[in-house]
């Protein structure tokens, strides 16, 4: 018994001892935790009760991976049911590539002139080629551009292949023997991955992270006619992808409205909840003031008015015309028009607040996107020159994905189809030289544009070509449509007339007669 006793007292000395290391090690690990806590520099990085620690969600490739395609989706929806997204695409579009980035041939070794006769040579065929450039000849250059863009802001992605030469069951549009064909993002399965063979969202990849290959359906997904998840091997030396990336190693795009998608959802229910209350206020209109309960008889007795019975129960009916006089009114009884609180006052500027926002979260000026161009002219200036920043990296990284490769292929199929002769010397880099006429800065007020333009070329700052290019014109054009007009004038102008000193002595003799004469 003395043993037992002895054995139950170490037991619980032991348990107590136990129990007080573990709470001092709990007490210790809080305090080392709010510590931590505490220690930490920047005030954003300590959790707390009114803020919530924002988490990683992975690579750009994880992301994508998780939300590409419903952010794709919504962003067509948006487009479909909601004009203001539409707007915002269309003046994207718009100051992007407007009427299509044209390419203006200057081949020339470096640091020599151009060669005016291959210039010419390609501007000629490159025109005929913009007529008819792709497979299904629906469109010409200038529209393939734009809706290339669209696809690629709107889906966050888009994709063509160059199809050079003899192609199956293809006849080329232009003169030279090259076209494209243009791919939705749909065509290419975010789903597809395969660690073996290094393939990432339908994106075959290099050990360095290059696409070497895209697997491409061989149907549309969405086609009405039905599809088939079958899909083909093409090398990424002739499909290529236009895709708006935010992330380091991101493989596939995200679509512009992505930062800014709740933004426009919340002012399309709010709009939409505006027009219905407007509605239900418009339709209700006047009322009629009844009196005490004491002068009413019993239900279905002297109504008074025009009786209607609808499923043997009476109904009062009051009919209602300008200048109308009722004077079928119970004792008592009076009409009042009633006064709503629609529309909201209070609407429009909650409305244009959030436009605002959302204009920077998709890279567009509010003015445009609410069309809204009220302010002086300092202020419209300073937000036009703000955001043609913006357009001018769209458009310059449309030049580098697009339109510059596939210049360089078209010149490269005219020179395999003897269409032009590549010099000795030259390689097809120094042949595909070009210039890009991408879209101009609108004016606010031509007269200041004009004479700070006419101001810097007469300084040397700039030269006449690039102030014609600027106005989107083709500077060697403008020559020669001068040239033109002044050999019009030439043999259209009437008889020379006398010079300024003729003209000034004949008006003094005149003047001395006429004082002679008084």
């Amino acid at each position: 018994m003395a043993s037992a006793r002895i054995a139950r007292d170490r037991l619980s000395v032991a348990i107590s001892t136990d129990r007080n290391a573990h709470a001092i090690e709990a007490r210790t690990a809080v305090r080392e935790q709010q510590l931590r806590v505490v220690a930490r520099a920047h005030e954003v990085t300590r959790p707390s009760r009114s803020r919530k620690l924002a988490r990683d969600w992975g690579s750009g490739n994880a992301i994508a991976g998780m939300d590409a395609r419903q952010i794709r989706d919504q962003a067509r929806h948006l487009e479909r049911d909601l004009d203001l997204a539409d707007n915002a695409l269309n003046v994207l579009v718009q100051n992007t590539v407007g009427s299509g980035i044209d390419v203006l041939s200057a081949p020339r070794l470096p640091g020599q002139p151009i060669n005016r006769e291959l210039a010419l040579q390609l501007d000629e065929l490159w025109d005929v080629w913009w007529d008819a450039p792709e497979v299904t000849r629906a469109h010409d250059y200038g529209a393939c551009q734009q809706l290339l863009a669209r696809s690629w802001l709107r889906d966050g992605e888009a994709f063509y292949q160059d199809l050079v030469g003899t192609v199956p069951y293809l006849e080329h549009g232009g003169g030279v023997p090259y076209s494209i064909e243009m791919l939705e993002a749909d065509l290419v399965p975010l789903g597809f991955n395969d660690p073996a063979r290094n393939i990432l969202q339908g994106v075959e990849r290099n050990a360095w992270g290059r696409p070497v290959a895209y697997h491409v359906y061989k149907q549309h997904p969405g086609d009405p006619l039905g599809w088939t998840t079958d899909t083909k091997r093409v090398s990424a030396e002739v499909m290529h992808c236009i895709a708006n990336l935010k992330r380091l190693h991101q493989v596939r795009g995200l679509s512009v409205f992505a930062s800014a998608m709740s933004r426009f959802e919340d002012v399309k229910d709010y709009e939409e909840s505006e027009r219905i209350a407007a509605k239900v206020a418009a339709s209700m209109t006047f009322q009629i003031k009844k009196g005490s309960g004491e002068i009413y008889q019993p239900a279905g007795e002297g109504l008074g008015g025009v009786a209607l019975v609808q499923q043997g129960v009476p109904v009062r009916e009051l009919r209602m015309a300008p200048g109308a006089i009722f004077d079928d009114l119970l004792p008592g009884e009076s009409i009042e028009s009633l006064g709503t609180d629609r529309p909201n006052p209070n609407a429009a500027t909650w409305r244009k607040e959030q436009l605002r926002a959302a204009a920077g979260g998709i890279g567009v000026s509010f003015s445009s996107l609410l069309l809204d161009y009220n302010g002086t002219y300092s202020a419209q200036r300073q937000e036009l020159v703000e955001k043609w920043g913006s357009y001018l990296m769209l458009a310059e990284r449309f030049i580098a994905m697009s339109v510059r490769p596939q210049r360089q292929r078209f010149v490269e199929a005219a020179v395999l189809a003897g269409k032009v002769r590549l010099p000795r010397g030259w390689s097809l880099r120094h042949l595909a030289a070009s210039t890009y006429v991408r879209p101009i800065m609108p004016w606010i007020d031509p007269l200041k544009e004009a004479y700070a333009k006419g101001e810097a070329e007469d300084r040397g700052w700039v030269s006449p070509q690039q102030n014609t290019l600027q106005y989107g014109n083709n500077p060697d054009e403008v020559l020669r449509q001068r040239q033109d007009w002044q050999q019009q004038q030439q043999q259209l102008q009437p008889a020379t007339p006398a010079p300024a000193e003729a003209r000034a002595q004949l008006r003094a003799d005149l003047s001395r007669d006429m004082l002679r004469d008084i």
